[in-house]
């Protein structure tokens, strides 16, 4: 399973051009897929995008948010959600990381499979922005064919891009295979960030009985968190407060009473106290 979280600027690597809501809300509800995977496709509106999120196991629930281009008086160009401004699309993302969209955050990116695996014939240095540079040797993994000219790629450190189909050959042989098929498995169960690992590792692995104990508990906040305004039920709360944790959700927060206060807070946010301490 790949640990390694997704990357707010490599967001073209999980944008599925054409892709409908019908075939994002199939894709992400299926069982096996982790509570906030997310994905990123067309809207139905000309030019924009819309983020659609894992949000809970109850009912395989799948929300979707329509992100807008968001045209200031000055010219400069933005994007919103939910009309909250933000200068790009990494900004976009890397906010929903640390901040609840409904009932959850953006914690794995679902990757798009290997179709193939090539290698590079030659250097190629790159000429546009859309374009993915590569060395002579250096192995890529294939996306999809865009058409016969220019190939969508992704390098080792997961950055993807164009890159000219002239320029590559296919690998074949046991490691390509293997490629392929491990591809396709963590898309399928949309596992590839470290988000979702952690998320899935607190629920099932006794092993962190520790840091989950019996509750109710008191933990100490380890981040500043403002509630998101689509649910009031969520607690504000700042780094270093203590807070009395009641219940375990199956959303991967916790509810707990602050200063008179219950509300919901997600795990990542907490660290319980030992007894030691």
């Amino acid at each position: 399973m790949n640990t390694i979280g997704f990357d707010p600027f490599e967001w073209r690597s999980f944008y599925f051009e054409g892709m409908s809501r019908d075939e994002a809300h199939k894709l992400l509800g299926e069982p096996r897929v982790s509570i906030g995977t997310f994905l990123m496709r067309d809207s139905s509106r000309p030019g924009e995008y819309s983020l659609s999120v894992r949000e809970a196991d109850e009912g395989n629930t799948v929300c979707h948010y329509l992100i807008e281009r968001d045209v200031k008086e000055d010219g400069s160009a933005g994007v919103k959600i939910a009309n909250q401004p933000f200068p790009d699309i990494p900004a976009l993302l890397n906010h929903f990381k640390m901040r609840v969209l409904t009932e959850a955050s953006l914690l794995s990116a679902y990757k798009k499979p290997i179709i193939e695996v090539v290698v590079g014939k030659f250097k190629f240095t790159g000429e546009r922005e859309t374009d993915l540079p590569f060395e002579h040797g250096e192995r890529l993994e294939i996306l999809s064919k865009t058409n016969n000219d220019w190939w969508e790629a992704r390098n080792a450190l997961g950055t993807s891009g164009l890159v000219p189909a002239n320029y590559v050959e296919v690998q074949t042989g046991e490691f390509a295979h293997d490629r392929i098929s491990k591809g396709a498995s963590q898309s399928s169960i949309g596992s590839s960030g470290g988000g979702a690992e952690r998320f899935s590792s607190t629920s099932t692995n006794s092993d962190n009985a520790e840091c989950h104990p019996r509750l109710p508990a008191i933990a100490k906040v380890t981040f500043d968190r403002v509630p998101n305004a689509y649910d009031p039920t969520q607690l504000r709360v700042k780094k270093g407060q203590t807070i009395r944790v009641t219940q375990k959700l199956t959303n991967g927060m916790y509810k707990a009473e602050l200063d008179g206060q219950i509300g919901s807070v997600p795990f990542t946010y907490l660290r319980f106290i030992t007894a030691a301490e």
